[in-house]
This record gives C-alpha cells, sequence and structure tokens, in this order.
C-alpha cells in the first residue's frame, strides 16, 4: 500500500515489468505461502519463506523437516494426460457413470505415478555425497553431516516429487461438453478432479514416505505431444482435439474470451491444491510502459483472490539495430530503421523468449489463439 515501506520498489518493479515481463509476482500473503514460523520481525524470516523455480516447481510442503525452500529442490516430476483419461470415458451415455469410470481411470494412473515416482527416488538416494560435491556442501538441508562415501538418502528425502496434470479444460469439454470457464457446472467438477488428485498425493506421501506434490504442468512439449497422439488415436473431437494443444494445467483456454477478474476467480481456488507449482496470468494490450498502474491492479487482484503466484502477457519489440521499441503485434519490421533484425519478446509460460522461431508447432498454435483479458 503507499503507505508500506518499500511501496517505492513495488511501484518500480511494476515498472520494469511493464517493459520486460519481468519480474513475476509471488504472493506472500496468498494462506498457502505462509509459514507458522514466519515473522516480519525475525531476521531470519528468509528460512521460512516460499519460493519458485520459474513458473513452476514450487517447494515448501515437508514432512520431513523446515517448511521453507531454502536448501531444497524438486527431484522428479511425472505429468498425466487427464484429458485421454476423459475422451475414453466418452461413449458413455450416463453422465454419473461417465464421470465415475473417469475418477476410476485417474486413481488407476495416479497409482501407476506415484508408484514410478518412488522408484526413481529410490535409485536416486543410493547416490554418493561425493558424486554431488558442490550440492551436498551443505547447499542441502543437513548434508553438512555427510561424509564422501555416504549415500545422499537422508537429505534428498526433504526433496519434493510432482505429480502434474494437463488439460483440465479440455478434459472437462469430453466429460460434461463445457470447459470450467463457461459454466460453473464444470467448474466444480474441475476443483472435484484437482481435489482429489491433491488428496491421492497427500496419501502417497504418507504410504511411500516422500514430499509428494500437486504441479500444474504447463508442458512446453506436451501439450503437443499429448494432442498429436490422441487426435491420431480419437480424431478431431471439437473443444478437445482440434487444436494443436492442450490447454495449460488448470488455466481457461487462452481463445476463452473473458475478463481478467473472471480468469481469476475461476483459476484462483487451483492455486491452493497445486502446491507444487502454479502460475496466473492475464493477457493485457497495448503499451504496458505508459501503463503500469494495470500491472499493479493484476498484482492486487491476486492478493484478493487468494493467487499464489502470477505475472502479465504483453507486447514488446525491441530493434536490435537501431533500439526502437514498440508493442505492435506481428511486427516484421522496424517502422524507424526499416531493419527486420528485430528481438520479439514472448512469454511461452513463464520463460521469456526474443524470438518465435524455434517454438514448436503447439506453442505457435496457442500463442495465435491468445486473446486480451480485459
Amino acid at each position: 500500500l503507499p503507505e508500506d515501506r518499500n511501496y517505492d520498489l513495488y511501484q518500480l518493479a511494476c515498472k520494469v515489468t511493464a517493459r520486460r515481463f519481468f519480474p513475476n509476482f509471488l504472493n506472500l500473503d496468498a494462506t498457502f505461502n505462509q509459514s507458522e514460523d514466519w515473522r516480519a520481525d525475525d531476521p531470519q524470516r528468509y528460512m521460512h519463506e516460499v519460493a519458485t523455480m520459474g513458473c513452476r516447481t514450487r517447494v515448501f510442503e515437508n514432512r520431513f523437516g523446515p517448511k521453507t525452500s531454502i536448501g531444497r529442490g524438486n527431484l522428479s516430476f511425472s505429468t498425466i494426460n487427464i484429458v485421454r483419461l476423459a475422451i475414453e470415458c466418452m461413449h458413455i451415455e450416463n453422465k454419473e457413470e461417465r464421470i465415475a469410470q473417469f475418477f476410476a481411470k485417474l486413481d488407476h494412473m495416479l497409482d501407476i505415478t506415484a508408484r514410478q515416482l518412488h522408484e526413481r527416488m529410490e535409485f536416486q538416494k543410493t547416490a554418493y555425497a561425493k558424486q554431488f560435491p558442490l550440492l551436498m556442501s551443505s547447499l542441502w538441508l543437513g548434508s553438512e553431516k555427510l561424509k564422501p562415501n555416504d549415500t545422499i538418502a537422508p537429505v534428498i528425502n526433504q526433496g519434493t516429487l510432482g505429480i502434474g496434470f494437463i488439460g483440465l479444460a479440455e478434459c472437462l469439454v469430453a466429460l460434461t461438453g463445457k470447459h470450467h470457464g463457461e459454466d460453473a457446472a464444470s467448474q466444480e467438477l474441475g476443483l472435484k478432479i484437482v481435489s482429489y488428485i491433491r488428496n491421492r498425493a497427500n496419501q502417497f506421501s504418507e504410504e511411500y514416505q516422500h514430499n509428494y506434490s500437486v504441479l500444474a504442468t504447463p508442458a512446453e512439449g506436451l501439450s503437443g505431444k499429448f494432442t498429436r497422439r490422441d487426435r491420431k488415436q480419437f480424431g478431431s473431437l471439437s473443444g478437445i482435439t482440434d487444436r494443436d494443444y492442450y490447454t495449460n494445467s488448470n488455466h481457461v483456454p487462452v481463445y476463452y474470451k473473458c475478463s481478467a477478474r473472471h480468469k481469476a476467480e475461476v483459476e484462483a481456488p487451483y492455486h491452493e491444491m497445486t502446491r507444487g507449482g502454479h502460475i496466473f496470468y492475464v493477457e493485457m494490450d497495448g503499451d504496458a510502459t505508459h501503463n503500469p498502474e494495470v500491472i499493479m491492479q493484476v498484482v492486487d487482484m491476486m492478493d484478493r483472490y487468494n493467487i499464489g503466484y502470477g505475472s502479465v502477457n504483453h507486447n514488446r519489440n525491441r530493434c536490435l539495430d537501431c533500439g526502437y521499441e514498440n508493442a505492435e503485434t506481428h511486427l516484421e519490421k522496424c517502422p524507424k530503421c526499416g531493419s527486420t533484425h528485430l528481438d520479439k519478446l514472448q512469454r511461452i509460460t513463464g520463460y521469456l523468449v526474443g524470438t518465435t522461431d524455434r517454438w514448436n508447432k503447439a506453442k505457435l498454435a496457442e500463442l495465435n489463439d491468445r486473446v486480451v483479458h480485459n
């Protein structure tokens, strides 16, 4: 707030985001981002603060040590194609039976995923401290107690194992005919699905004695790979496999026209369930450098809706020959000097790239489908 200490830094952060997309914003005031040990007057309070790696991989919950992002990491993760599970149930005419069969398939796939992550973890634990001299030189919590020939098992068990999912929107269309951004009943089912994944992850944590978490997979590559395989087997299904990508995790589809507020209302409840990592973003039109207040409005909205992590997308072009900048879409040459040597800042999900030349077909299709959120 304007009367708070460091408000000027907040203003500067929004100004820089308006020009360079970063920084993103992590909301430490979100209920699930707070530790019971956190105190504003504690000089060691950073030890109890949550952090993320890019737009995903939030590491905080810990059954085997302090809740912190310091000295820990995500060891492995696997993503489930929940769209395919839903497509396999589309032939069932009775809606209740269709959804029940979907949950049975999901439960089976969750068991396989948890076991696979466990077996991978068991192999990782056989490594010796001397194989990772940097990580085990006190970077990981408790590693300073290890001798060179000790296994890293007691240390890395404080890390996390992520169970991800992709395409909730397409999954809901297959099950109900509508996605969660356009239908309240579909949203209710979507929350039920992700809540179920979260509850099963907690059960796996007890069963295998690991830190299982749920992450909202962005899937820069998987979104196209899963779709291609499913279209090949099931054909082009309207609202499901008829595009070149599946929608990012629990997001409202990028092509669905809605307000930023509606998008926040729909996506916010999933952040508490996906404690392995998540992101909320809105698409902004025009030159954000002239309107950093809009960035501040989005960040304030994140706080109101208990959103954990978010950002703002917009266009930014820079001529690498003369330095001219603007926010035009689909710019082919510099309006000032005519050069085609342009740096086009675009966000795939959390990452920025200076050109879309190396984007895969699926992410290019998603980029072209994006609409502005008012």
